[in-house]
C-alpha cells in the first residue's frame, strides 16, 4: 500500500480573516477547497492519504469523510501546533498496518 501525508494542522495565520472560522485546506480556489486540489494530484500515486489535522481538524474530518474517489483517508491529530516535524511525529502511533514517514523510528 502506498501512502501520503498531507499536513493540514496549521492555522493559517497569514490568510486571517480567512481562517478565523475555516481551517485554511478548506479555502476554496477555482472551486475546490486547497485540500482538495491536494487529494486530486495523489490520485494514482497513492492508496491512502494521511491527514494530519489540528486547527479546526473536525471541520476537515466532516467535509471530506473516509474516502476521496478511491483514496482512503486517515487523520491524525497534532495535538501541539509545533511546526512540520511535529506534524510528521504525531503518525507515530499509527498502527503496523501502516507504512512510509508516519510508521515511527529512525
Amino acid at each position: 500500500m502506498t501512502q501520503a501525508v498531507i499536513l493540514a494542522a496549521g492555522k493559517g495565520t497569514r490568510l486571517q480573516p480567512l481562517t478565523l472560522t475555516k481551517p485554511k485546506v478548506l479555502l476554496k480556489v477555482a472551486g475546490k477547497t486547497l485540500l482538495q486540489h491536494n487529494l486530486e494530484q495523489l490520485e494514482g500515486l497513492a492508496d491512502e492519504v494521511i491527514v494530519v489535522v489540528g486547527y479546526l481538524g473536525q471541520q476537515i474530518r466532516d467535509a471530506l469523510g473516509q474516502r476521496f474517489g478511491k483514496l482512503r483517508l486517515r487523520y491524525v491529530e497534532q495535538r501541539v501546533q509545533d511546526g512540520s516535524g511535529g506534524a510528521l511525529l504525531a503518525c507515530r502511533g499509527l498502527p503496523p498496518s501502516a507504512s512510509g514517514p508516519c510508521q515511527g523510528g529512525p
